[in-house]
């Protein structure tokens, strides 16, 4: 049996660093930081998400105008935000506006511009992608580098072209950070600080704003692939080899609904007390974004689905918090292989309701430990593994009692 157990621990080490037990246990690491005690982190991280709801489009219908949009660029002149991030693409030719808009979209666009102008700080959303004839490139458009870049960078995701963009009047006044994330086959728990558009590495959206909220800039910006993205002396984010860096999601944060956030500025106007959570907008990353139903398009985890916007406001608090989540070493593993291992040697010689009851008893107080660890130290546990090794000894040990009660028969016959 000791052989047997060293065995099957080998196989589930071996398959839980591959799909789909991959996600097993990154899903497990999610859960850890959804439900965990938050010591230390009980004051949301200054990042607020302005979240276009089911509400919001009920009293403005999709697509927006930049009236629409100059609406939240004006209320946050009065709450004073350090940047204020636009997550949809302010780039009105691809939207599909009714004739009665078009003619005033000029009119429009130069409110929205003027209000651009009074934000102290302001990041736009752009999106790469690639041509329709691939023989046929694009000219080499503007956009903003990072160049402090060392590892290989053919694992970082490429781009041929920038398939979205905000207008020239407003680029002009605004950083520019890169919307796209990369496609997975479980949940969506990473998100890219670094792309490469023709060679070149451009930051993400998620590292512009904390670049801008940190008062850095992209000189100060050092990336080591498969290490760690420096924002100066300031920030030490980690990332793979992808450039992509973990979510922890349970980094607290603040959601303001667009069309409560309107009425708190009504109600700062005139004097009058805010029913939102307002006060956490000064100095904050103010980010606005759908979270509608239709926007959703992102799996979380569990069957839940979120956002490019609830993922991008989880990615700056994690950041911003610097709670930064790490799987626990290999030897972790290799040690619970080497536990099972040392079990087997009394196992046969206990009763099958024993190991079983007392299998369940390791696996709930191991959930225990894992859960105190993740809150202690924000490093999480393999799941897998354990309940893997568990479920293979309590199968072993009831397939033994049955071979011996077909022996008992055998021998009275």
């Amino acid at each position: 049996m000791l052989i047997l157990v060293v065995v099957a621990g080998l196989f589930l080490l071996r398959e839980s660093h591959e799909w789909p037990c991959q996600a097993v246990d990154e899903c497990f690491g999610d859960w850890l930081s959804l439900n965990g005690p938050r010591i230390g982190h009980e004051e949301p991280a200054p990042i607020v998400l302005v979240a276009i709801n089911e509400s919001s489009l009920a009293t403005h219908v999709w697509p927006w105008t930049p009236l629409d949009f100059s609406l939240f660029a004006h209320s946050m002149h009065q709450f004073h935000p350090a940047v204020t991030c636009f997550e949809e693409v302010l780039d009105w030719e691809r939207a599909k506006l009714p004739p009665s808009e078009l003619q005033k979209l000029p009119q429009y666009e130069k409110i929205l511009g003027d209000e651009l102008i009074r934000c102290p700080k302001v990041l736009l959303a752009a999106r790469l992608g690639w041509p329709d004839d691939p023989q046929d490139l694009p000219a080499l458009q503007e956009a903003p580098l990072i160049r402090k870049v060392t590892g290989d960078l053919r694992q970082v995701p490429e781009w041929t072209a920038i398939e979205r963009q905000p207008n020239e009047p407003y680029r002009l006044s605004a950083a520019i950070g890169f919307t796209n994330v990369s496609e997975r086959r479980g949940p969506q728990d990473r998100v890219p600080l670094i792309l490469r558009y023709r060679g070149q590495i451009v930051p993400s959206f998620v590292l512009q704003s904390v670049v801008l909220w940190s008062k850095s800039s992209l000189e100060e910006v050092t990336v080591e692939l498969g290490s760690h993205v420096s924002i100066g002396e300031k920030f030490e984010i980690p990332i793979d080899s992808f450039g992509e860096m973990r979510v922890n999601f349970g980094a607290p944060r603040t959601v303001i609904p667009f069309d409560e956030l309107l009425v708190a500025g009504e109600q700062a106007d005139s004097k009058q007390a805010t029913t939102a959570p307002v006060r956490q907008i000064q100095g904050a990353v103010s980010i606005l974004a759908r979270t509608d139903r239709s926007a959703r398009t992102l799996r979380e985890g569990f069957g839940s689905r979120q956002s490019e916007g609830e993922l991008f406001a989880a990615a700056v608090a994690t950041i911003q918090r610097k709670a930064f989540m790490e799987r626990a070493p290999i030897w972790f593993d290799l040690l619970l292989i080497a536990a099972a291992a040392g079990a087997a040697w009394w196992i046969p010689r206990w009763r099958k309701v024993r190991v079983a009851v007392g299998s369940f008893a390791i696996i709930l107080g191991y959930l225990l430990a894992a859960m105190a660890l993740f809150t202690w130290k924000q490093i999480w546990l393999p799941v897998v593994l354990p309940s893997g090794l568990a479920s293979f000894v309590v199968a072993y040990r009831l397939a033994a009692s049955a071979r011996r009660v077909r022996s008992s028969d055998h021998a009275g016959e």
